[in-house]
């Protein structure tokens, strides 16, 4: 178990040991497919926006960008895509960020948190649902990438409220000159 952690200490949440025989703990289960040193990272507060890719099981493999290919006797670096590319989607970042709020809320919960760490986890998500069908989705990510890092300095000391709020100084910084054209229906004439 993690050790207890008051909004005013520091907010460096402890990982659980897990072992291989603790099949019972529901958690363990659920993120078997992430690597022990992302988790550390999450409970951490410093694993960066554009790494949510790694708790992704469609995108697993691809945490190995960094590799080099040996293949027919030649040395060649694999290419890390940009966000852009890895992000193409909303669910692309959902999907991964789910699991990353998840290890969050049952660390946090554990630790001491409010009971109402994961509403402010939904109403993140809510958000972000909302303004990608408003704004171009390249500005979206931007956006969410941004609120992402102040987040997480928040989370450092505690407070995790800030998941739950509109970022009005960003959304103007970075989404309102991209809203999306709104695509206007002509009526079907019947004859």
């Amino acid at each position: 178990m993690s050790s207890a952690t008051s909004p005013t200490s520091s907010a460096v949440l402890v990982p659980i040991p897990w072992t291989d025989h603790d099949d019972h703990d529901p958690s363990r289960r659920t993120w078997d497919h992430v690597d022990p040193e992302t988790v550390e990272a999450i409970l951490h507060h410093d694993l960066p926006a554009a790494e949510l890719y790694k708790l992704d099981t469609r995108r697993i493999l691809e945490s190995q960008w960094h590799i080099i290919d040996l293949q027919d006797n030649t040395v060649s670096f694999r290419s890390i895509p940009s966000a852009g590319e890895i992000y193409q989607t909303l669910d692309s970042l959902l999907i991964p960020l789910n699991v990353y709020f998840s290890i969050l809320s049952v660390h946090a919960l554990r630790a001491g948190q409010s009971v109402f760490l994961p509403s402010y986890f939904f109403q993140y998500i809510s958000h972000l649902v909302k303004i990608s069908s408003q704004y171009q989705w390249d500005a979206v990510l931007l956006y969410h990438f941004a609120f992402f890092a102040r987040r997480c300095c928040e989370m450092l000391s505690g407070d995790y409220r800030g998941w739950a709020k509109i970022d009005v100084d960003l959304m103007e910084e970075l989404l309102v000159q991209h809203r999306k054209v709104l695509e206007t229906t002509r009526p079907v004439r019947r004859k």
